[in-house]
């Protein structure tokens, strides 16, 4: 498959999976019993406030009648109004997802700057004891960074290791599994008894001719991982007290935010296709041979 194909082919799934979020999404927050009108008004509230409230929010109307007026402002780039803050959602998300994409970007470099290493020495010592068993911009860090404030920024680090760290041994492991699967396979290759046969340094060749061949059948599997974070990263967020979506979301979900609930779910399913995207596209870029096997 060719660049442009995959392109074109990812696009439409990019559409298709943000269509069935966003009617999945809709679909079960409507089915979840309870009233944000009653919850907004207050459980003092007589009947004709909470149906004043209810027409406000256009929550007297079909449901067919929400969704459509729902995907409608969607194809113009509007998420809707929370219910709970009564600020667009769009401007929510803008806060909250740098932090979580921060934290999830954080969590993936811990789980490759440990799971490289453990694959490499566990495929070079296999069957040996280390062989595992079978806002300016929103970003903390960088923001410090930029405002030249260091004690923000050690700070921020500080409030980022635990769950970082929490969320990078959820792929630790699957990463080190990976990169050991990829390296084992390299090692015995041909070019490799070549290579030592040339007298070559056995760190030389580990590290310049069997990582790079190895790491490519493994980018699949990082990008998998970091979509895998941003959904992750709301429990995480929640328990640390990080000030991503996570917090927000549960708040959102807990006060029947539907249109919160259902800006979240489109962002981050979006986030998810487009990770994928770059994927293909990095994985064609790196080994040009796909495209060429692909039947052009």
């Amino acid at each position: 498959m060719t660049f442009w194909s995959i392109l074109r082919q990812r696009c439409w799934g990019l559409v298709l999976v943000v269509a069935g979020v966003c009617v999945i999404t809709f679909i079960i927050s409507h089915l979840i019993p309870g009233d944000p009108a009653r919850l907004l008004g207050g459980d003092r509230a007589s009947d004709a406030i909470v149906e004043n409230i209810r027409q406000q929010l256009g929550l007297d109307q079909p449901l067919y009648v929400q969704f459509y007026r729902y995907v409608s402002d969607l194809f113009h780039g509007d998420l809707g109004t929370s219910i709970r803050t009564g600020r667009p959602v769009l401007e929510e998300l803008r806060i909250f997802f740098p932090a979580t994409l921060e934290l999830a970007f954080c969590a993936l470099l811990l789980a490759l700057l440990i799971g490289i290493p453990l694959g490499i020495l566990s495929a070079v010592w296999r069957n040996r004891w280390l062989d595992p068993p079978t806002h300016v911009t929103g970003f903390y860090l960088l923001d410090a960074l930029l405002e030249g404030n260091g004690e923000v920024f050690f700070n921020a680090l500080q409030h980022l290791i635990l769950p970082a760290l929490t969320l990078a041994f959820v792929h630790l492991g699957i990463v080190a599994r990976q990169i050991r699967s990829a390296m084992l396979e390299q090692l015995s290759e041909d070019y490799i008894r070549t290579a030592r046969a040339s007298g070559l340094p056995g760190w030389y060749i580990v590290l310049c001719y069997a990582l790079p061949n190895a790491l490519i059948p493994s980018i699949t599997v990082l990008g998998l991982a970091l979509g895998d974070l941003l959904y992750g990263a709301v429990l995480t967020e929640t328990v640390f007290a990080w000030p991503g979506m996570g917090a927000w979301v549960v708040t959102s979900i807990q006060a029947l935010d539907f249109p919160a609930v259902m800006g979240f779910a489109v962002v981050v399913s979006f986030a998810y296709v487009l990770v994928n995207l770059v994927v293909d596209l990095l994985y064609l870029w790196i080994d040009p041979r796909i495209g060429r096997g692909g039947g052009e």
